[in-house]
């Protein structure tokens, strides 16, 4: 009985101490963002480097990174934990906090759209004048210019905090925006600028027709990887499968190559410290970062994180954690390869992706992980490339060295952890390593706006980090602010820091940086609550991808108003549109009228009855020809007919008509006379047309 006891208690510590090791894996997760749509071009400033390099579609990105668009640049970006960002031109942003109940971003300068989708979380967007605050289901437009901010709600309950002040400043839809400066606050005309909003409109409308798709997706994929089941439905199949004893019901890609195989359709980044997986296929990101592949039967099938069996039973359970690229390296000599992980074996980094299977890697204990190739179950479906082309190429299926067996492998190559200098003898000078795309940038933002990013960086080593019932609290307790209506504040006005390479590092003096008004034009807001958008026929620019893929990926989202746009520095070939963009028009189109043929109306001239030299001729339509003004024609007393009045004024150069007065049963007479002219109809009484009142030319022509 004693031995059970402690056999019991061993039992409860040891479970306590898991459940502590996997709730302290949770708690340290990582929240990784995602581009979703690039229009024009995107940048992003490399630290290690000091500089810019072209960003891509399904890049990631997180704490710290800092992205700038270009001249015609626009983009998407996504958050798991519910938030959503749209930036225009010419804007730079930076994240300061991502949680999972907290985001707080940078806006440094020009034109963003803030979305707050999830419940339980906070959205901070700070800039040089104050910073806002959005609830959950809220949404505004931040117009951040040199001298002055706009704070314009889209949609529920915003908060704007003044620095120089220190008062809050409760906003809805339907009132007047923040305008503030450095000194006050002013109230703003609420508008906002047209071709932004039809942009928005279109990504919205993008995703009310994706979400309408159902299928199987839905039910197998977790709730926070839903709003890509569109792309699982369209790019492959859910099949039962046998996996370990048990029918399991995977994902396998339809829409590739024969031999097509995880990790080669895309490129490696080094990203936070780790190699990092930057897919080209339209399904890569969510297969690739989250869940795993198994090979079975010959084919390759995606485990999503949480896997149940045929009875319910749960079979995967990795967590719904971001992973860079779950693969182990290998090599030997001039070649470098990397295996991709079965779902229980242990993933190396230098960096605490949170997670089970996971080890952070450090200079100390590098030295005591010893892997072996012979160890990893899909070792002979190593993917080996010449060391030179391991930050080159956009696909690996190119360069990919297939001549190498598995007996090859086990006995040759060396496994690594991590990526260093013991596989690549000068790795840490290949500055190939940070790029994400083939893209040579030739235009970049000033030296100027560095300074506020090394800025945000000193707070961003500091490790604050902010609680969502903490911030709320002390934003209640600041005290509400009035807003000065006499204040006069210039509308916002950003500066267009992109020029050329080459004058980068140039004084601002010695070069000529233009000025704009961020918003371009006023327009009324409507509290947007997300109806489907009618579409409207505009053709989409999809989002380029890295070389040549077999199957490209669905297009993810419209092109800016002005309709077209050429992709600058996105590093990945344009694809061919595939749909058609949705956009809501304020008004309702008019049904087009019918046009009838009829004779000149009397009260107009002849000039504005003619067609027009462009236009066709109606049919049955015979201008008339204009004829000599007779000489010592009377003018026509006013008459009525059938509630028409006549002026007494001729019509110069018209058939002139005499017309009798009506008799007292109110029938219509008309004397016709040579003279050619009509009388003109008094504007205010005319009828809107013949066919609007029921009688035909001929009933017109006079007895």
């Amino acid at each position: 009985m004693k031995r059970l006891f402690v056999f019991l208690v061993v039992m409860l510590i040891v479970s306590m101490t898991i459940i502590s090791a996997s709730s302290a894996q949770d708690e340290s997760s990582v929240i990784v963002g995602r581009i979703y749509h690039i229009e024009g071009s995107l940048l992003r400033y490399i630290t290690a480097e000091d500089d810019w390099v072209a960003d891509v579609v399904d890049a990631p990105f997180g704490t710290g990174d800092t992205l700038y668009t270009g001249n015609q640049g626009q983009a998407e970006l996504v958050v798991p934990n519910g938030t959503w960002i749209r930036i225009s031109d010419n804007t730079q942003v930076q994240f300061i906090e991502l949680d999972s109940d907290i985001a707080e971003v940078d806006v440094a300068s020009g034109l963003a759209r803030f979305y707050n989708k999830d419940d339980n979380l906070v959205v901070k967007a700070t800039s040089p004048f104050g910073y806002v605050i959005v609830y959950p289901g809220g949404a505004f437009d931040y117009y951040v210019g040199e001298n002055s901010v706009e704070v314009v709600p889209v949609k529920g309950r915003i908060t704007f905090v003044h620095f120089a002040t220190n008062e809050r400043y409760e906003i809805s839809p339907g009132n007047p925006s923040i305008l503030a400066d450095q000194d006050q606050v002013a109230s703003g005309d609420g508008g906002i600028d047209p071709g932004w909003d039809e942009w928005n409109r279109g990504r919205e409308s993008f995703w009310a027709s994706k979400t309408n798709i159902t299928g199987p997706s839905v039910n197998y994929l977790p709730p926070d990887l839903r709003h890509d089941a569109y792309v699982f439905e369209e790019n492959g199949r859910w099949e039962r499968v046998p996996y370990e004893g048990s029918p399991r019901w995977f994902w396998r890609p339809t829409r590739v190559p024969v031999g097509w195989a995880p990790f080669t359709v895309g490129r490696w980044t080094e990203w936070y410290g780790d190699q990092t997986w930057v897919p080209a296929e339209p399904f890569g990101y969510t297969t690739h970062h989250y869940g795993n592949w198994i090979f079975i039967q010959n084919r390759w099938y995606w485990a999503p994180p949480v896997v149940r069996a045929t009875m319910g039973l749960p079979l995967l359970n990795i967590g719904l954690f971001w992973y860079p690229g779950r693969v182990s390296w290998i090599h030997h000599g001039s070649h470098v390869g990397w295996v991709p992980l079965a779902p229980r074996e242990t993933y190396y980094s230098h960096y605490r992706w949170g997670g089970p299977h996971v080890v952070h890697v450090t200079k100390i204990n590098i030295r005591q992980i010893n892997v072996r190739p012979r160890n990893y179950a899909y070792a002979r479906h190593a993917v080996i490339v010449p060391q030179k082309n391991l930050y080159s190429v956009n696909n690996y299926r190119t360069v990919r060295i297939t001549n190498i067996n598995n007996t090859t492998i086990i006995n040759n190559y060396r496994a690594a952890p991590i990526i260093n200098e013991t596989v690549i003898s000068n790795y840490s000078t290949v500055k190939q390593r940070h790029i994400f795309a083939n893209v040579e940038v030739r235009e970049k933002p000033h030296r100027t706006i560095i300074e506020r990013i090394n800025t945000n960086q000193k707070i961003i080593q500091q490790g604050r980090r902010e609680k969502r019932s903490v911030l709320q609290q002390q934003v209640r307790t600041i005290k509400e602010g009035k807003v000065n209506r006499e204040a006069r504040i210039q509308q916002p006005k950003v500066t267009n820091f992109i020029v050329p390479a080459s004058e980068v590092n140039k004084p601002k003096s010695e070069i000529r940086l233009q000025q704009r008004e961020i918003r371009r034009a006023a327009r009324a807001v409507k509290e947007d609550r997300g109806e489907p958008v009618k579409p409207s026929p505009k053709i989409v620019k999809p989002s380029p991808k890295t070389d040549a893929v077999e199957t490209q990926k669905p297009v993810t989202s419209p092109p800016k108003s002005e309709g077209i746009t050429t992709p600058l520095t996105t590093g990945r070939p344009a694809q061919k549109p595939e749909s058609i963009v949705p956009q809501k028009s304020d008004q309702p189109s008019p049904k087009p009228e019918r046009v009838r043929p009829a004779r000149p109306h009397p009260a107009e001239k002849l000039e504005d009855v003619a067609p027009a030299k462009a236009a066709p001729k109606p049919k049955g339509f015979t201008p008339v020809k204009p004829i000599a003004k007779p000489e010592n024609v009377a003018p026509v007393k006013p008459a009525q007919m059938m509630g028409r009045e006549l002026t007494e004024k001729p019509a110069p150069r018209r058939e002139q008509v005499e017309r009798v007065k009506p008799s007292p049963k109110i029938e219509r007479e008309a004397v016709e006379k040579p003279a050619p002219k009509r009388e003109r109809v008094a504007p205010a009484k005319v009828r809107p047309a013949n066919k609007q009142r029921g009688i035909s030319n001929e009933q017109e022509k006079p007895k």
